[in-house]
């Protein structure tokens, strides 16, 4: 028996070692465009569910606007006691879920009005001032935030965009922005989340809606217990008018509100709603502006 040369050896040892090389090479590029191709899928998965959930977020906003415009024509006042007040919970839609909630806006003090026509109001800055001594908070509060609303809205009329656009232009739809334009601390400025909104021009306050500090607010010479007991009376029997809520006053006051104030229909409504499809996850809020006999508009949207 022949041994093979030395030689020989050698080079069937090279050519098995390129062969596994080889081998493990072309595995490592399977797994690579594998790892790849799932990964890929991944994305186009996700893309789609997060399509998917903003659809459908978007849609729950429209259908907010469909009631509140029905709720429109069906009732002359707006209180506690209708069904678009009563939250959605998640609902199942194809393969995913649906929740909403509409908030009633106009209960609350519109900061807005601290200012009119690019100009400080002093009616608006009383009745803020009011509130923040019945919430122990700062009374130069009133003056910031009324100095920073008038330069701005001033601003806006300058490039005769109107006070309506002013949401849409400048990012103060909260009081953590608000907090950065005046300089007060947002941790401090967020006692007031509850009770404050910013919304484009001047609005009266919802008297259905709004809390026991918010009546004191825009009532002059209202007591907090007073007003604590006029909610309290309210959640039974809502006002239907005006000069309902001017009867619930204490007689002292029935002569002295001034009535272009408070109302009891309200314009402005916050839509939010949360969707989930897969790993999707979306949250949105939508300020919508209802007028007479026109179809709700959507003022903004807000991923939260």
């Amino acid at each position: 028996m022949r041994t093979p040369p030395p030689s020989l050896g050698k080079e069937r040892g090279i050519a098995v070692i390129s062969a596994i090389l080889i081998v493990a090479l072309v595995a490592s590029l399977a797994f690579s465009l594998s790892a790849r191709e799932r990964l890929w899928l991944n994305q186009m998965e996700n893309r789609k569910d997060l399509s998917a959930a903003q659809a459908v977020a978007f849609a729950a906003i429209d259908l907010a606007r469909l009631a509140l415009r029905d709720d429109m024509r069906n009732s002359q006042s707006d209180h506690w006691l209708e069904t678009w007040t009563v939250p959605i919970p998640p609902i199942n839609v194809e393969d995913g879920k649906v929740s909403g909630h509409l908030v009633e806006m106009q209960g609350r003090f519109n900061l807005f009005n601290l200012q009119k026509g690019g100009k400080i109001n002093p009616t608006g800055v009383a009745a803020f001032q009011a509130l923040l001594v019945v919430r122990n908070l700062p009374i130069d509060w009133a003056d910031k935030i009324a100095t920073a609303l008038a330069s701005q809205a001033a601003m806006l009329e300058g490039q005769q965009n109107g006070v309506q656009n002013f949401d849409r232009m400048l990012p103060v739809a909260n009081l953590s922005e608000l907090a950065n334009l005046t300089g007060i601390d947002a941790g401090k400025l967020a006692a007031l989340d509850s009770l404050v909104t910013i919304l484009p021009g001047s609005t009266a306050v919802n008297v259905n809606f709004a809390p026991p500090e918010i009546l004191v607010a825009i009532t002059p010479g209202l007591a907090l217990g007073e007003a604590e007991q006029i909610v309290s009376r309210r959640a039974s029997a809502h006002f239907k008018t005006s000069q309902d809520y001017v009867s619930a006053l204490p007689e002292r006051l029935r002569s002295l509100s001034g009535r272009s104030s408070f109302i009891v229909e309200s314009n402005y409504f916050l839509s939010e709603v949360e969707s989930w499809f897969g790993r999707a996850h979306w949250r949105f809020h939508a300020l919508i502006y209802r007028q007479q006999n026109r179809m709700p508009e959507v003022l903004w949207v807000k991923r939260i």
